[in-house]
């Protein structure tokens, strides 16, 4: 089962998985994480000592909420080019409920281009003219 961190500056990342966990039961496998109050070296240790923190060789997943900010940069130090480790920027509702949906039918690669192309649909410009 692939497992995934959600990295946000403030609490936006914890408040993504509470609701993704409200309107999907409870799930195992699904960690938040707030830079705030947190230097770049520090996130970085934190993200590497939560790529550590895995029972099994599980994949992982980095869900990140800004491309070039301190989460993304910090994840990507973190995993060091690791195979078996993928960072995404950008996170939204929409992709944290499509991780919990399809991270046991999907392999890591695959899963992560689904996030990205869910993540776009769930972005649209609503009615008016």
């Amino acid at each position: 089962m692939i497992r995934a961190l959600v990295i946000t500056h403030g609490r936006i990342g914890e408040e993504l998985v509470r609701v993704a966990k409200l309107i999907l039961g409870p799930e195992e496998g699904l960690d938040a994480m707030s830079t705030s109050g947190r230097s770049a070296e520090d996130i970085t240790a934190a993200v590497r000592e939560w790529l550590g923190s895995a029972v099994t060789d599980a994949p992982a997943l980095i869900l990140v909420d800004d491309y070039g900010g301190s989460c993304a940069t910090s994840a990507q130090l973190a995993t060091g080019g690791r195979a078996d480790t993928v960072v995404v920027s950008g996170v939204n509702l929409a992709m944290v409920l499509g991780f919990l949906t399809w991270r046991e039918s999907e392999e890591l690669e695959e899963l992560a281009r689904r996030l990205v192309a869910k993540g776009r649909e769930a972005i649209v410009r609503m009615g008016g003219r």
